[in-house]
């Protein structure tokens, strides 16, 4: 019986323990034949030119084992004798020479050597350095933004400083009132223009700093809509006729709405902070400035007026330290000149030195104040007042 037997290695002592089973097990006629078969197997091993296996490899369609995986390289004996044999290709009992590797332990090794260990999926960008490819997919440890303290309502100093709430929500009350009477009606809206420009438009600057103050009250939320309101009613003050009424009469119920505590229909959205310059024009706020200066030069003349007039002079010299603030800010044209600074100074200290002297019955303290008051206006009108 013929015994056809499949070596895939070939070469040190693979061969010689396959010598020692065909001798010790087979037929020793068939060893006779298998013998042959060796003796030329191992002269094409060890002998055989590689320029011999080129050829048959392009001959035969195959890609170079040594340039193929494992897995390609292992071709099984049934593939291989069911392919018609090839003209000039050897062959080792009927399996084409080809499929045999030259250096089989090396090539065994090489197949069977641990696969190299992956770097970890989706590193995190950063984290892989060449002396260290295992990644972390953990993001890197951030340092917690530091808590900072957000700066003051006002640049200068904090608007309760100048004048506490309730004195504001005072102001605002009185202004309210000479509202509700001009703009009344049509007659009463034509009549008095100017007066409603400027109250409007220090309505619209108090709006602004209710808005900035750390005391909180009612309609704090809705001081933006407010000082909004008032500046629109200031723009419509500016021409008569039933349109222009109409618009301010619209803008002030608003105003009254939220101030009494409600919500308007349709309220417009207002910006949170405030740019005084754009809401209250700052010719109008000198102009609410001169009036409170000539009640108190025509009214205030000695220490018993002083004395029987005290709670209106603090109120009106509160409201001229808070409009000097308002205008001193960076918001208007020439505030960053040192001549105009120089000027609201004298006005701001003018002021409080006439609140003071008020409450503390001081006349002479309140004569110094206006004094100084007075000469910051005469000194800045003639530079700034029609520029």
């Amino acid at each position: 019986m013929m015994m056809k037997l499949d070596f895939p290695f070939f070469s040190g002592r693979f061969q010689s323990a396959t010598l020692w089973i065909l001798e010790s097990v087979l037929h020793p006629a068939a060893l006779v034949l298998l013998g042959s078969a060796f003796l030329i197997s191992l002269s094409g091993c060890n002998g055989g030119s590689k320029s011999d296996s080129p050829p048959a490899q392009a001959n035969s369609g195959k890609a170079n084992p040594s340039e193929t995986s494992s897995g390609d390289q292992s071709a099984s004996p049934s593939e291989s004798e069911g392919s018609p044999k090839k003209p000039g290709q050897k062959y080792v009992d009927g399996i084409p020479y080809d499929v045999f590797f030259d250096r089989p332990l090396s090539v065994a090794a090489e197949n069977t050597s641990p696969p190299a260990m992956s770097v970890t999926e989706n590193p995190t960008p950063g984290n892989t350095t060449p002396d260290n490819k295992m990644a972390s997919n953990n993001p890197p440890a951030t340092t917690p933004p530091s808590q900072t303290t957000p700066p003051a309502a006002t640049g200068a100093q904090s608007w309760e400083n100048i004048m506490k709430k309730d004195a504001l929500l005072d102001q605002i009350t009185q202004l309210r009132n000479t509202l509700t009477a001009n703009v009344n009606s049509v007659g009463s809206f034509n009549r008095e223009l100017l007066a409603i420009q400027i109250d409007a438009a220090t309505l619209a600057a108090l709006a602004g700093v209710a808005g900035q103050m750390q005391d909180d009250f009612t309609w704090k939320p809705k001081a933006p809509a407010v000082r909004d309101a008032a500046s629109e009613i200031a723009v419509a003050a500016e021409t008569r006729g039933r349109p222009s009424f109409e618009i301010a009469e619209k803008n002030f119920l608003n105003i009254v709405e939220i101030l009494n505590g409600g919500t308007p229909a349709e309220l417009p959205e207002s910006n949170p902070e405030t740019v005084f310059s754009d809401v209250a024009d700052r010719n109008l706020l000198m102009k609410k400035i001169k009036i409170h200066a000539d009640w108190s030069r025509t009214t205030v003349s000695d220490e018993a007026t002083l004395k029987s007039e005290k709670e209106e002079v603090m109120s009106r010299a509160a409201l001229l330290r808070l409009l000097g603030e308002v205008v001193n800010l960076n918001d208007y044209v020439f505030a960053e000149e040192k001549d105009y600074k120089t000027f609201c100074q004298e006005l701001i200290d003018g002021a409080r030195q006439m609140y003071e002297g008020a409450e503390k019955d001081d006349y002479n303290l309140y004569s110094t104040g206006f004094e100084l008051f007075n000469k910051s206006c005469n000194d800045c009108h003639p530079v700034y007042l029609n520029n």
